[in-house]
């Protein structure tokens, strides 16, 4: 059995796509924020920048500490599964960013 109880397990399993939707939550809440209260939109732009960068190194740090574990777990077949399932949720997730903060950097707010 895997060296991580399974509640641990799960929220493992799950923090890519809890970064995900903390990324999205905060983007469009932003983005709302410029459009009711009137703020610049560059600076919305930096924030929403510095936001997702801050959130593609969390997911690329969730992913390289999975892979590290897929390369040390020897013959634990359920640990290297965990593992191998959250470095392929981190790809996920990072795509889902991309296509989460692409169209809040391309448009200007409220349009």
């Amino acid at each position: 059995m895997s060296g991580l109880s399974r509640p641990r397990r799960l929220s493992w399993i799950a923090s890519p796509f809890l970064a995900w939707g903390l990324h999205f939550f905060v983007v469009y809440s932003l983005q709302g924020l410029v459009c009711g209260r009137g703020w610049s939109p560059a600076s919305a732009w930096w924030g929403m920048g510095a936001l997702t960068v801050a959130a593609f190194a969390t997911v690329a740090w969730i992913g390289l500490r999975a892979r590290r574990v897929v390369a040390a777990a020897g013959d634990d077949a359920g640990r290297r599964f965990t593992a191998r399932l959250v470095a392929m949720l981190c790809v996920l997730a990072l795509v889902a960013m991309g296509f989460t903060v692409l169209p809040a950097l391309l448009l200007h707010p409220c349009e």
